[in-house]
């Protein structure tokens, strides 16, 4: 299994089927990665609470304050892409996701609770490759691989909003960030 999955907030236990649905989404996204970085990998996945990923934004990144998801690459993408004759699986590194964050950006964002913490997963698990969103062309390629991904797993594209009340979808801009924020 590519994710080592450790629940810490026992609300995330509410979700139905989590940890069969963020295997198979982890599995997809390392489908989709370049050629280089296809071998025998797996990743820590953490679901925590909001104050667990503030203590954590405050100490790795100078913020204090919760976030939804926070990466922490083990390797730099250079290294990683010459480790391809690994015979047992290399640990790519933490993902932490809060269930309070999460839950709020999804209800305001109008999308399925399980769906958003899927695409949270996978755009953390990309920044474990190199993946960003510094400059607009970095965040359009991210994106673009986020919605392929997505739609291989039958899930709606995570930066379209969903319609409320009969009202038509609208895509959602997003601008480029800092090396260290997280969407």
């Amino acid at each position: 299994m590519p994710i080592n999955l450790v629940i810490e907030s026992a609300a995330w236990r509410k979700i139905p089927k989590l940890e069969a649905r963020l295997q198979k989404a982890a599995a997809v996204t390392l489908e989709h990665l370049p050629a280089k970085f296809r071998f025998p990998v797996s990743a820590n996945l953490l679901l925590t609470s909001d104050a667990a990923i503030r203590k954590l934004n405050r100490d790795f990144r100078g913020k204090d304050k919760p976030t939804n998801v926070l990466s922490f690459p083990q390797f730099e993408p250079r290294q990683l892409s010459k480790m391809g004759k690994e015979k047992v699986p290399v640990e790519v590194g933490d993902i932490v996701i809060a269930y309070q964050y999460m839950v709020v950006q999804a209800k305001e964002n109008h999308k399925i609770l399980l769906n958003h913490v899927i695409h949270l997963m996978i755009h953390g698990l990309l920044h474990l490759f190199g993946y960003d969103h510094i400059s607009n062309s970095e965040a359009g390629i991210m994106e673009r691989l986020e919605q392929r991904i997505m739609k291989e797993l039958g899930l709606p594209d995570p930066y379209k909003e969903l319609p409320v009340r009969g009202t038509p979808p609208k895509k959602t801009k997003r601008k480029a960030r800092n090396k260290r924020t997280r969407p």
